[in-house]
């Protein structure tokens, strides 16, 4: 088959998904069946005593041969299948290519969801181990590694005689905390000690057990990081305040020099750029410069007192932003220290998000985002920050939804300057020196920064110690996801790297995780490369070490959803990363084999992910996609060796957005990342060098909010995007009829290239739902009516042009077997491919 030509990328703005097709239903089933055409039926085993996988030169390797993961994630009560289901479930995840399992969420709950003991949650459950045990040994025999994740949703506070952190999994807390961290240690004592029944091993010894994760999403600098850093219970901010004031007396030896050093480039204040900062207006007018906004239903009304603005709530749900009040047209230069100023009060207390961020399209954040705290008595408050961007169109904004109390503002003001250093108040001999204060100087800020990446790395490398030399455990091991500049400085020391991303993650407008009241908004990503998560995922890989991705979806009911499995696997292939882990197979052990899905992430029952496992397995583990032709690795800061306190300059410039800081260092776009591999380094040069042997190219572009995206390479081909790019896409080898939007992946299963292959996987849909699905109006969600039974998709109408041969095909029923012939018709140039909707499938199989 021939590669199409690489096209310009002409990105625009997104529509959403039209147009009807034929449905069929298409339910795989749980047990492999003996007679399909595309199931892997031949295993290597993981010995006992056999070598391990290693990390070296920055891949996965097995007696010096490179390997790729490709797994699925299990969660909660999918981790401990009965002995029968573990020898189905196994079987399947080998027969679709699979060769890891990462076992999530074990942790979080007690006996039959997890594995605490259902009576004692301190010890752990002895059905959980047995289950665990005899599937990691089923997993093993069909040569499937296992990643164990040893701290997800445990919140060890609870259990402990120490303040409980009511906070998220104790996340952040046990970073620094002796006893949490000690906790953590006792489980993975507990876990990796323990002699597995069936293979008479040490989990710790086991080369089955191939990764470990230390703790998932948790970072000082996460999402939540900062505001949960302000707002640590008491007890553990004195604990944290200590060791902060600690590493300051051994980093400056004399108070003089801190106060020197912290008072350095302070300002006073000056330069109100708010007008009319208390709020006032003729009677029945409007404030001038003042807006209020109100999304979806939410409603609020702006009043005036004698001292100011009163702002009350009819009407509300749980996003914040749908009720904000704001002033725009704020000039602000970048690199420049500003000052938040306000007074408030309310009526009870609650929480207030103060921001200053662009008034326009992306609408940025530009340095400042916090919450406070309000409450009957005024106050005023002082937020200080440095500007990330030169703006002529910036705003303050205050978001208020979520909660229903009144609250009052006045004398707003937005001003340059008003940074203060060390207070005389403060001394590391009474441990006094606050970890925040507002209106910090630069070098107080960087000196936090610094303090907390240190902390955060030797928490990390103290773990992965502990692994290593006190539990005698060989897996490679990593800690969390990469956040920022200064989350991949405290992953450094790790055997890999690991990021996680989705592609329209279900929000929830009222309680959080509520099952009746979520949405997903239905913008397929092809439609929108500008904020596509493949990019910023590329940026989160460090130079001289596997970078993995162990959470990705598109998450159910998308209309595009089935663009998950081909569009990960073919960037990560042409990217060269080193392992997917796809976010979940399952989250219960009592429904492996039901006909429909009924959540959004599970894809054992979901034939818009599962179908296309079998292809994306010949994609990404077996090299079907090569690399791309060049390899930047750009530095972040170009010195000898790292200097963390340009990386928290960084840090502090562009907070978790690697590709930002990536790209300010080295001139590049996200179309860059379609020819070229990156990798971050956090010393030395950048450097651009090309990858001889590979003809694997991509292309994505968008026209008037329709895109498409493609990757061809040795022996695959990879299509996804709205039905009338496809022909000009792929160079006339794909014409497509129906339906408007559909994933198509070819994939040769002989290992040979596309055009000498002699069998051929060809892969196709559009949407797929369950029968008898209620969606809202806008399709955003399906609230608790998932329907039924069969779950169905949209079969393709197209035609695929071949090779010349001598070919038959075959639609395949959903259990892999021949179902009936399909066409292949001869052409001036060879002869195509006939994909029917007549056939009610998603598989068609080429033989020559």
């Amino acid at each position: 088959m021939r590669r199409f030509p690489l096209l310009p990328l002409l990105w625009a703005g997104s529509l959403a998904l039209g147009g009807t097709a034929e449905w069929t239903p298409f339910v795989i089933p749980l047990e492999t069946h003996p007679d399909s055409e595309i199931a892997i039926r031949e295993y290597t085993p993981i010995p006992v005593h056999g070598p391990r996988l290693i990390a070296r030169e920055g891949h996965f390797y097995r007696e010096g041969r490179r390997v790729r993961i490709w797994g699925v994630n299990l969660s909660f009560g999918a981790n401990f299948p009965t002995h029968a289901d573990a020898e189905k479930v196994a079987e399947r995840l080998a027969a679709a290519g699979f060769n890891s399992v990462r076992f999530h969420h074990m942790d979080t709950a007690r006996w039959p969801r997890g594995i605490w003991d259902a009576a004692d949650p301190t010890t752990l459950s002895h059905e959980a181990l047995d289950r665990l045990d005899y599937f990691i040994d089923q997993l093993a025999g069909r040569g499937i590694y296992a990643n164990l994740n040893l701290h997800v949703g445990r919140a060890h506070s609870r259990y402990l005689e120490v303040p409980p952190s009511e906070h998220n999994y104790d996340k952040v807390y046990n970073l620094f905390a002796p006893a949490l961290v000690a906790a953590q240690r006792d489980y993975a004592r507990a876990l990796l000690t323990r002699v597995n029944a069936y293979r008479r091993v040490r989990y710790a010894d086991d080369p089955a057990v191939a990764f470990i994760e230390i703790t998932n999403e948790n970072s000082f600098f996460m999402w939540d990081g900062d505001q949960t850093l302000r707002s640590l219970r008491p007890d553990y901010a004195t604990l944290l305040q200590g060791q902060y004031n600690d590493w300051l007396a051994r980093r400056y030896g004399v108070l003089q020099a801190l106060a020197a050093a912290w008072s350095k480039g302070t300002r006073t204040l000056v330069d109100d750029l708010i007008r009319n900062g208390r709020v006032e207006a003729a009677a029945g007018a409007w404030p001038e410069g003042w807006t209020l906004e109100q999304h979806g239903d939410c409603r609020a009304t702006l009043s005036h007192t004698a001292r100011g603005a009163r702002i009350e709530i009819h009407q509300h749900d749980q996003t914040a932003w749908h009720l904000q009040f704001n002033q725009r047209n704020l000039p602000v230069q970048g690199g420049i220290y500003y000052t938040a100023i306000f007074a408030a009060r309310s009526d009870a207390p609650r929480s207030l998000t103060c921001a200053v961020g662009q008034a326009h399209d992306p609408w940025r954040n530009l340095g400042l985002s916090r919450r406070v705290e309000l409450g009957p008595a005024w106050r005023t408050y002082r937020l200080g920050f440095v500007a990330t961007a030169d703006d002529t169109n910036a705003r303050l904004n205050f978001s208020f939804g979520g909660d229903a109390t009144a609250f009052e503002l006045t004398d707003l003001q937005l001003r340059s300057g008003g940074q203060a250093g060390l207070s005389d108040a403060e001394s590391w001999d009474s441990g006094s020196i606050a970890l925040f204060a507002e209106n910090e100087s630069e070098q107080r800020q960087q000196d936090r920064m610094v303090f907390l990446a240190q902390t955060e790395k030797a928490y990390f490398e103290g773990m992965r110690r502990f692994l290593r030399h006190t539990l005698g455990c060989d897996a490679l091991v990593t800690g969390t996801v990469v956040f920022g500049p200064l989350g991949l400085y405290a992953q450094s020391g790790m055997d890999y790297v690991d990021g996680h991303a989705y592609w329209q993650h279900p929000h929830f407008p009222g309680r959080p995780w509520d099952a009746g009241n979520w949405q997903v908004e239905q913008t397929p990503m092809v439609d929108v490369p500008q904020e596509a998560t493949l990019f910023r995922l590329a940026a989160e890989r460090l130079q001289g070490k596997p970078y993995t991705v162990s959470e990705y979806n598109h998450p159910a009911p998308l209309d595009s959803q089935a663009a998950c499995i081909p569009m990960m696997a073919s960037f990560a292939a042409a990217q060269d990363w080193d392992g997917i882990w796809f976010y979940a197979y399952s989250h219960s052990n009592d429904a492996w084999d039901r006909g429909h899905f009924n959540s959004y992430f599970d894809m054992d029952s979901n034939p818009a992910k599962w179908a296309f496992m079998r292809g994306g397995s010949v994609l990404f583990r077996e090299g079907g996609l090569g690399p791309l032709g060049h390899r930047a690795v750009v530095s972040l800061c170009e010195v000898s060796s790292v200097d963390l306190g340009a990386l928290a300059r960084l840090h502090r410039q562009f907070g978790r957005d690697l590709f930002a800081a990536l790209a300010h260092a080295y001139s590049m776009g996200p179309s860059n990342l379609l020819e070229t591999q990156l990798s971050a380094s956090l010393a030395g040069t950048t450097t651009v060098t090309p990858v001889l042997g590979t003809d694997t190219e991509m292309t994505w572009f968008v026209e008037e909010g329709r895109g498409f995206y493609a990757a061809a390479g040795r022996s695959s081909l990879v299509a996804v995007g709205h039905a009338q790019h496809f022909e000009r896409g792929t160079g006339s080898r794909i014409k497509v009829t129906a339906p408007n939007f559909l994933s198509l992946v070819v994939t040769a299963l002989d290992g040979k290239k596309l055009q000498a292959s002699e069998r051929i996987l060809v892969t196709a849909c559009g949407r797929c739902e369950n029968s008898g699905m209620v969606f809202s109006e806008n399709r955003a969600t399906v609230g608790r009516q998932w329907g039924r039974a069969p779950v169905r998709v949209q079969p393709v109408d197209a035609t695929l042009a071949l090779a010349d041969g001598a070919w038959q095909a075959w639609a395949l029923t959903p259990d892999g077997r021949r179902k009936e012939a399909a066409r292949v018709v001869t052409v001036a140039k060879g002869c195509n491919l006939v994909l029917s909707t007549a056939h009610g499938t998603m598989w068609y199989l080429l033989l020559r």
